[in-house]
């Protein structure tokens, strides 16, 4: 991430990361220029005061700035970060707060255009962040985590139960979710809130206000990326991976099991350019879009185009803040002059993308399939999985649909002295005896969680790994 730090790194090692960052003059000018020219969505925001309060006996951390701004969110160790952007260069303060799960509440200048606020925590949290527009606040309301507990609706079902295995027997952890119930919305979300973060499934859980979580699809392990197609609200913010499967959410509400094509074409004054890639490093033959859910700037590239309302606004170089209203397109060293040497500032620019099948709002992606027209079905190879994958028992989650559209969430444990773990055909046979007629795999071993009504049921809280994706239930019935 962006020097965002993971959930395993000590507070020592994040302090010495962010005193060692250092870049070239003409990097910091660059961003400075577009930061207050306009090149981030509009001039920065001015930061007007942080501060702190009480809300229902929980510490509220309030920070006022005069316009919009973006922000990602995680808890790292002992520590909730809160990073804001566009902001303007600030002084650092620091607050004692010692209230509840608060210790103290320190804010500084991250990088230009970035503000990072810390909140020194006193214990195991969950948390809440707020925003409003009129003035514009974000606030944070840090909960302890035996405050996060939810009471299921009618419509979500939970239970516990032992399954045979190969090797002996495991416990799984089986959520049925119905989503005929108008008030039941099942949505990916990201982690920290930006396609560059990840956190804990649990602090996302309480962070959507969702009554159940699980983790989602696989992610690179050198930039902690999710790997495959993520789609919010209609908006591809990560492209698919070629006949891998993918859950999603039509129109309609009905949920879904399928692999996913994904088309898309940069429209120019000299001619249509593919893109091969969403807030990922491009691919050979097209262009790669960073949207403003990446995080505050692109990686390093050599001549990215910035587009802001559809227009060419800048060609500059290196890390470049993504405006909140448009994009920034890359190519790779090899193709930058065939495919973005002939656009020119001024420039009329239009994108457009398209998954099929169509008619889809929310997706995940993740795999192998495990269940098709209910009988048991692993196109693992198909899929572009090892072996590996396949034949290890280890804690797995899993997501399907019955025959009534009912979607169930299913995390298992293992392998450790009470439970064995299972392998693909294990966890494909349990989802089809528990109805599944589709069902696919997501990730598992140290990712696999399940939250149910506030709380980690299949493992440890302390022990989750962080994440940049998972699927979250919630519940919001009408007035």
């Amino acid at each position: 991430m962006d020097e965002y730090p993971g959930n395993r790194r000590s507070v020592r090692s994040t302090r010495r990361s962010i005193g060692v960052i250092r870049f070239a003059a003409t990097t910091v000018a660059a961003v400075l220029l577009l930061l207050t020219a306009g090149g981030a969505g509009s001039a920065a925001a001015r930061l007007l005061s942080v501060g702190w309060t009480t809300q229902d006996g929980a510490p509220k951390v309030v920070v006022h700035t005069d316009r919009h701004v973006r922000y990602r969110s995680a808890v790292v160790g002992d520590r909730l970060v809160l990073d804001l952007w566009p902001v303007a260069g600030t002084r650092r303060g620091w607050q004692p707060v010692a209230t509840g799960p608060v210790g103290a509440v320190r804010h500084e200048t991250l990088r230009p255009g970035v503000l990072r606020l810390t909140v020194f925590l006193r214990g195991a949290v969950r948390y809440k962040v707020f925003r409003r527009a009129d003035p514009h606040k974000i606030a944070v309301v840090v909960l302890p985590s035996h405050r996060a507990a939810v009471r299921l609706p009618r419509s979500v079902a939970y239970r516990k139960i032992r399954v045979r295995t190969g090797a002996g027997s495991t416990r799984a952890h089986v959520v049925t979710v119905d989503p005929a119930d108008p008030a039941i919305s099942i949505r990916p979300v990201l982690g920290a809130e930006t396609v560059q973060g990840r956190e804990a499934t649990a602090h996302a859980a309480t962070r959507s206000d969702a009554v159940a979580a699980i983790n989602g699809g696989f992610f690179a392990p050198s930039n902690g990326q999710p790997l495959g197609l993520v789609m919010i609200d209609g908006k591809v913010l990560s492209t698919p991976f070629p006949r891998r499967s993918v859950f999603a959410i039509t129109a309609t509400g009905r949920p879904r099991i399928s692999a996913f094509a994904f088309r898309g074409t940069l429209r120019t004054p000299t001619g249509a350019v593919p893109i091969s890639a969403i807030n990922r490093p491009p691919r050979a033959g097209g262009v790669a879009v960073y949207t403003p859910e990446y995080g505050p700037l692109t990686p390093h590239h050599e001549r990215p185009v910035l587009v802001r309302r559809g227009v060419i606004v800048g060609l500059p170089a290196g890390r470049v803040p993504i405006p909140d209203d448009g994009y920034v397109v890359t190519a790779t060293a090899r193709e930058t002059d065939r495919l973005l040497r002939p656009l020119e500032r001024g420039a009329p620019v239009r994108m457009q993308t398209s998954v099929e099948p169509e008619g889809v709002v929310h997706a995940l992606g993740g795999g192998p399939r495990l269940v098709r027209d209910g009988r048991v079905d692993i196109p693992y190879g198909w899929e572009g999985f090892r072996p590996s994958v396949y034949a290890r028992r280890t804690s797995r989650s899993a997501v399907g649909i019955t025959r009534s559209d009912k979607v169930l969430l299913v995390a298992v444990e293992g392998p450790d002295e009470e439970n064995t773990g299972m392998n693909l055909r294990e966890v494909a046979a349990l989802m089809r005896d528990l109805g599944a007629v589709e069902a696919m795999n997501l990730d598992g071993g140290g990712s696999s969680t399940l939250v149910v009504g506030g709380r980690v049921v299949n493992r440890d809280e302390s022990r989750q790994r962080a994440v940049p994706s998972m699927l979250v239930v919630t519940y919001r019935p009408q007035p």
